[in-house]
């Protein structure tokens, strides 16, 4: 089983998300919305291959794979027995932008 770590600005993408949510949504939607984006993420512990290569959509060498959990990206790569959850980013932001500054 492998273990999910979260980074920082995957954390920080993760409040953003929350409060935008709770200012469109309400408070309880938007909590129950983060509860179930989370709970997609802790799959990766015993599915970590099953988001895609990002490789496969962009001309840009990553090891990044990617996740698509209702309107939101989810970065990651596999470091040894870890799925590190780099950002989470909204499907409509310009993401090649956000990772890669290009």
């Amino acid at each position: 089983m492998y273990k999910v770590q979260i980074s920082p600005l995957a954390k920080e993408d993760l409040m953003k998300i929350k409060v935008y949510l709770e200012e469109e949504i309400g408070v309880k939607i938007a909590s129950e919305k983060i509860k179930q984006l989370l709970i997609s993420i802790r799959r990766f512990e015993a599915f970590p291959l099953m988001g895609r290569p990002l490789l496969n959509v962009i001309d840009i060498p990553t090891d990044y794979m990617y996740l698509v959990v209702e309107k939101n990206y989810v970065f990651y790569r596999l470091e040894q027995e870890t799925v590190k959850i780099i950002r989470i980013i909204d499907t409509r932001q310009n993401y090649i932008d956000i990772l890669f500054g290009e």
